[in-house]
């Protein structure tokens, strides 16, 4: 074969061209929720409503106990003259009843926090060329 048939096929032989692929990822963040009510509810931390229900329901309860023991008192102190109580031992009964505090220490809550983490897969189409002719 003489060179010039060579480059004669070469210049009529079709080219090839590489077309790169196209790649298309979509994802979703993760979400995440962390239930806490349960903590909240056992060290004593209550809804905004809540909390002031209670506290209001406490107050009339403390009210009405102070006013039923101070009607007590008043009562045995009228009966002196009987001599079946003393003013100092009516002052030692309330101090020891007001004197009392309760302490209670807790380290770390007996329930956890519930966690609920959801994932999404993310979607990935890929297109393919390869190689054209032109």
């Amino acid at each position: 074969m003489m060179i010039g048939s060579i480059l004669q096929q070469m210049r009529q032989a079709p080219t090839f061209q590489y077309e790169p692929a196209e790649l298309d990822i979509k994802w979703q963040p993760a979400e995440m929720d962390a239930d806490w009510d349960a903590i909240w509810e056992e060290i004593g931390v209550l809804p905004s409503s809540a909390l002031t229900k209670s506290l209001s329901e406490e107050a009339v309860r403390k009210g009405l106990e102070s006013i039923q023991t101070r009607a007590q008192e008043g009562d045995r102190v009228g009966n002196i003259a009987k001599g079946s109580v003393t003013p100092g031992q009516i002052a030692f009964e309330r101090y020891m009843r007001d004197g009392k505090k309760e302490v209670q220490l807790e380290a770390l809550p007996r329930f956890g926090v519930s966690i609920d983490v959801r994932v999404y897969p993310p979607e990935i189409e890929v297109k393919t060329k390869g190689v054209v002719r032109s």
